[in-house]
């Protein structure tokens, strides 16, 4: 009996021994930013670390599923610009099919059907769209005199902008709301709406929709097979981290199944949305330093609610807007976009799928959540007909809703820069813990937060701060304990102070 009890006991700290891992770098996450971490890893001989993602894919954000005969983006869906992009450089390196997306290709709705004068609604947008050129010069003399910083609601209204008309308002749902995922009153002026790239685009040439059978993190796989094979026991997928402890040594994680990896340095890509929730135990408690930087900033929800139809009973427009009254008060099934336009879907029109997408963001995302598919599928049927009035809308065959405030792993869609955090919130959020514990991912990009290329740089140079610390010495990121007053030490011009080159 004593020689069992003595198996038992030695089998037992074996089993518990094998799930105890040791490693140089800990990459908590495997979406664009831990790729791109990883990646740069490599790429300086620097082999020794593990990849970890609660998943069972890469890509983070950036998935699809099948609808109908077609492939659908869930999440990330744009190519944000050409030029020096890398998310572009990957798209066209791996052959990632898209499509070109025209916001100016847009039809007006409203509760009587297809606006009669759709010149209006041209010139309604054209109106607007001198006033986002106004509101960057209008944050940038403030800055230069150093204001406070507005909403951009305060701010729309000092120029004289009121979407007093269920027009005007969707007009500015589709270039604020739609946008940034948050409506006027949380964007900040300095930060959001008002910086030059709100409207010269982030990377010259033109956006592009992702329309690959593959997914769109397709160049994600293709990009981590230049340098680790997917069966590679330093990609670790399906494993859940529960718990983060970090001290001036080192940092340990623990997962869901009991297995405890030890690490010199981890890179932390959780979303804003999980490192604002309790989902994850870090110990000790972030300062409140810390914390309060994560909380100063939103992490917004964008809903892309799918519908597929028999029959296709709408035009061949890029985009529709529906304005109505509830439009002014935060958004009603505001945005859709046809998926049968030229160059959307992967089949032809005549044998495939006709899909529309409508975008909802921000609280009614949040409300359309809790609601169940055939209750949503109710209230678009209704807008549709006020849509289409002279027809009859056969219900879609098909619905399908990403909940991405709901979902666990993620807890919201992307991040946005919401009036009353200042550049040293930031600061604060993205600066590491005890040089052990880093931070990743696109709400760390003071540049391009809540863009994909932004946590594709922000992998890259937050893995070089770590090989820095590796070979000679970390880098310096500024913190502050107590932030007081606005930005008026900072000269520096809004959102584009990234300490360190990508």
């Amino acid at each position: 009996m004593k020689i069992i009890h003595l198996f038992l006991l030695i089998t037992t700290l074996i089993s518990i021994e094998s799930k105890r891992t040791k490693t140089k770098v800990l990459i908590l996450g495997a979406g664009a930013s831990g790729i791109s971490a990883a990646k740069s890893l490599s790429n300086a001989n620097m082999q020794d670390y593990i990849i970890i993602d609660a998943q069972s894919f890469i890509g983070g954000r950036v998935q699809h599923e099948a609808f109908g005969n077609s492939k659908v983006e869930l999440g990330a869906n744009w190519i944000y610009g050409k030029g020096n992009n890398p998310i572009h450089r990957m798209a066209t390196q791996h052959g990632l099919k898209t499509t070109p997306n025209d916001k100016n290709n847009v039809a007006f709705f409203d509760d009587f059907g297809l606006m009669k004068n759709q010149e209006k609604g041209i010139n309604t947008s054209n109106e607007f769209e001198s006033i986002k050129v106004k509101l960057v010069d209008y944050a940038d003399s403030r800055m230069k005199r150093q204001q406070v910083d507005l909403s951009s609601r305060s701010a729309l209204s000092l120029l004289g902008w009121k979407p007093n008309t269920p027009l005007k308002a969707a007009i500015e749902y589709f270039n604020i709301d739609w946008e940034f995922s948050e409506p006027a009153e949380m964007c900040s002026l300095d930060y959001a709406t008002g910086t030059v790239d709100s409207i010269t685009g982030t990377y010259p040439f033109g956006n592009e929709f992702v329309v690959d059978e593959r997914g769109f993190n397709h160049i994600l796989k293709e990009e981590l097979r230049t340098f680790l094979h997917l069966d590679d026991d330093r990609l670790m997928l399906n494993t859940l981290v529960t718990e983060v402890i970090y001290n001036d040594q080192n940092v340990t994680v623990i997962t869901s199944n009991g297995h405890v990896i030890e690490a010199e340095y981890a890179i932390c890509t959780f979303s804003l949305g999980v490192l604002q929730s309790d989902l994850v135990k870090f110990n000790p408690i972030f300062p409140e330093w810390k914390r309060e930087s994560l909380l100063s900033f939103h992490m917004t929800t964008y809903t892309k609610i799918f519908l597929q139809f028999k029959k296709k009973f709408w035009g061949n427009w890029q985009f529709a807007l529906y304005a109505n009254n509830v439009t002014q008060h935060g958004g009603y099934y505001t945005v859709w976009q046809n998926l049968n336009a030229p160059g959307y879907l992967f089949k032809p029109a005549a044998t495939g799928d006709n899909i529309l997408m409508v975008t909802t963001t921000d609280t009614e995302s949040q409300r359309i959540e809790r609601m169940t598919n055939s209750q949503v599928g109710n209230e678009i049927m209704r807008v549709l007909q006020k849509m289409f009035p002279l027809i009859y809308v056969e219900p879609p065959i098909d619905i399908l809703i990403p909940r991405w405030h709901q979902h666990p792993l993620f807890r919201g869609s992307y991040s946005n820069w919401p009036i009353g955090a200042l550049k040293k919130h930031h600061l604060n959020m993205r600066a590491p813990l005890e040089n052990r514990l880093w931070f990743a991912g696109e709400a760390m990009s003071a540049e391009y937060y809540g863009f994909l290329h932004g946590a594709w740089l922000e992998g890259k140079s937050v893995a070089n701060s770590v090989l820095d610390c590796i070979t000679t010495k970390c880098p310096f990121y500024e913190k502050y304990e107590f932030i007081t007053g606005c930005d008026s030490n900072f000269n520096s011009p809004p959102r584009f102070f990234g300490q360190f080159s990508p």
